[in-house]
């Protein structure tokens, strides 16, 4: 009987004990699970961090962000459009930026945007920036509807079709100049304190970009902007000139507002060795030197090259005349170029919009930083007087005894018309009255001898006809090749 109670009690020890470890065990599963899943979301929360690529502060701002985002869209006491929302914290992040050469483009913006890219559109023709909150031409598309109607670079743009540009997303002054082929915008710009109204006709916008043509023995290449399958065409008229025997050529990028990087690189290499340095790209203490990935073409290696600049010459234009001038393997001529020594790249979304911002700045293959500064040529040759006047306004009449200094540029513009105007003071005097008068009667206006906003409208027309055909320029620059 003792026995019995002692193999009980030792049962009911065991049971306790097997117990005991069963719940033991479970506590311990529990609390690895439960450590596990801490580990994971932690592991998840960082490796989402890391993926992010922001650091703890960015990822504060960015949450900052996206709580005003929803509580603007869930509580804000009218509807509102989430896309506009964050369109607009977007464009907000890119004007902050203070930067003409950045800015975020809609789904529509984006497709005129690639339209200029692959040199096809409708519109004016000129290549525009927002600088220091103002619009500004960088410069006229050669022979396009901006040109022929007096376009030039640098011309502040201050009103479209008389409504005030000020304040106004460069996107949205560009949608505003495009329009239908065969209607009219007005454009009011400013040059040199002075205002002027320029119509100017929307046409298709083809920029061939590339032309060729033999000015006796000299080859002139005119590059018009710098865009896909330019360096191709470049190098396949080259081998046509070659050729014809041509030995000295003209690369004329007067007024090319540049375009892509990879092509002004190409075109470069078309020049320079392989290996050689075309362009440094610069971000932080971070410098990438872009080489020229081929053989030079055997057909320019005897050629002796000049390139033609001027003001209106920009970006990818000046990436290849800096390569080419360190290198020795052109004489530059003409002005001092526009000074951008930025790059931009792209971005583009899902939904088609995309977002265009300065990521680099470049040196040329010896390290000049031309941003703001241009490229001196090595032989200066400056364009006409005529082509340098200021806008003389045409809502001012002016007559005899007037002084002025508009005076001075009606004096400059006619004598380059062919008119007899000798002096070249402020002073409207009878010699001015009576060239007035002359170029009245020859354009069948009323002969007033008073230089009036009709008398003025077909001076500025026949000024940049002139201007348009006018080679000087580039008959110098020949001359000195021959």
């Amino acid at each position: 009987m003792s026995e019995s109670n002692e193999d009980q009690q030792t049962a009911k020890k065991q049971k306790k004990q097997v117990n005991f470890k069963l719940s033991s065990f479970i506590l311990m599963l529990v609390g690895i699970v439960v450590i596990t899943a801490v580990i994971a979301v932690f592991a998840t929360i960082a490796i989402s961090h890391w993926a992010s690529g922001l650091n703890s502060e960015q990822r504060t701002s960015v949450k900052k962000i996206e709580q005003a985002y929803k509580t603007l869209d869930k509580e804000y006491y009218k509807p509102t459009n989430s896309k506009k929302l964050s369109d607009a914290a977007i464009k907000g992040m890119v004007t902050k930026l203070h930067d003409p050469y950045s800015e975020y483009m809609t789904k529509e913006q984006t497709k005129s945007f690639n339209e200029d890219v692959s040199g096809d559109f409708v519109g004016i023709g000129a290549e525009m920036q927002k600088k220091h909150n103002t619009i500004q031409i960088t410069s006229p598309m050669k022979d396009s509807p901006a040109e022929k109607a007096g376009i030039k670079p640098k011309d502040v743009v201050t009103k479209v079709d008389g409504k005030s540009v000020k304040g106004k997303p460069l996107e949205d002054v560009v949608k505003k100049v495009r329009g239908k082929k065969g209607t009219n915008v007005t454009l009011t710009v400013e040059r040199d304190g002075q205002s002027h109204d320029i119509k100017i006709k929307r046409d298709t916008i083809h920029v061939k970009s590339v032309e060729y043509k033999k000015h006796g023995k000299v080859g002139v290449f005119t590059i018009n902007k710098f865009q896909s399958g330019t360096s191709a065409e470049l190098k396949s008229q080259i081998i046509k000139a070659h050729k014809q025997g041509v030995k000295n050529i003209v690369l004329d990028l007067r007024n090319n507002p540049g375009g892509l990087l990879n092509e002004a690189v190409k075109m470069a290499n078309i020049f320079i060795d392989k290996n050689k340095t075309v362009v440094s790209l610069e971000k932080g203490k971070h410098t990438e030197s872009i080489k020229a990935p081929n053989d030079a073409l055997k057909e320019a290696k005897d050629m002796n090259v000049a390139i033609l600049v001027n003001k209106g010459s920009a970006s990818s234009s000046e990436v290849f005349t800096g390569a080419m001038k360190d290198y020795h393997k052109a004489k530059v001529y003409g002005t001092t170029t526009f000074g951008k020594g930025i790059v931009q790249t792209t971005k583009e979304f899902k939904d088609g919009s995309l977002l265009k911002y300065t990521e680099l700045k470049w040196l040329t293959p010896h390290k000049h930083y031309i941003h703001g500064k241009g490229i001196k040529p090595n032989v200066e040759i400056k364009e006409p007087a005529y082509q340098s006047l200021t806008v003389i306004p045409n809502n001012t009449t002016y007559q005899l005894n007037d002084d002025n200094k508009n005076v001075k540029s009606i004096k400059i513009g006619l004598q380059a018309l062919g008119y007899n105007v000798d002096n070249k003071t402020t002073k409207f005097d009878s010699e001015l009255q009576q060239a007035v008068k002359s170029f009245q009667e020859k354009n069948n206006l009323s002969t007033t001898g008073k230089f009036d906003k009709t008398t003025n409208d077909k001076f500025t027309q026949q000024l940049v006809q002139k201007a348009n055909k006018d080679e000087s320029v580039l008959d110098k620059v020949i001359k000195q090749l021959k």
